[in-house]
């Protein structure tokens, strides 16, 4: 009898054209003071649309389903924004990497996880 497949969730990127209400234009680095050996390829990249994803939720106080709604998006794929935000703040916390602000309207120049 053959094994079963084992399908691993990996790391994944929306593909759909979300908009965000944020308003960010420029792309900006947290910290903002200058960090000695700074590298702009070495930051944590995310996007304006996960930030108002992630507000929305732990700042703001509503539930998924609410903030779904709001951002008129399924409920799966805010869930997966959300949590690739989460991820990528967890990252650049632990691992002391500066984080990268980059509007949805403009392409990255770097892909960072």
């Amino acid at each position: 009898m053959p094994r079963r497949c084992c399908h691993r969730w990996g790391r994944y990127r929306v593909r759909a054209q979300v908009e965000s209400s944020l308003g960010v234009t420029d792309i900006f680095y947290l910290p903002v003071k200058p960090v000695a050996g700074f590298n702009p390829g070495e930051c944590v990249e995310i996007y304006d649309f996960e930030i108002e994803a992630f507000s929305l939720v732990h700042y703001q106080g509503l539930t998924t389903d609410e903030a779904s709604e709001r951002l008129k998006l399924s409920k799966t794929t805010f869930w997966r924004i959300l949590e690739q935000a989460r991820f990528k703040l967890a990252k650049a916390l632990i691992e002391h990497k500066p984080i990268r602000v980059v509007s949805s309207k403009q392409e990255s120049g770097g892909s960072s996880p």
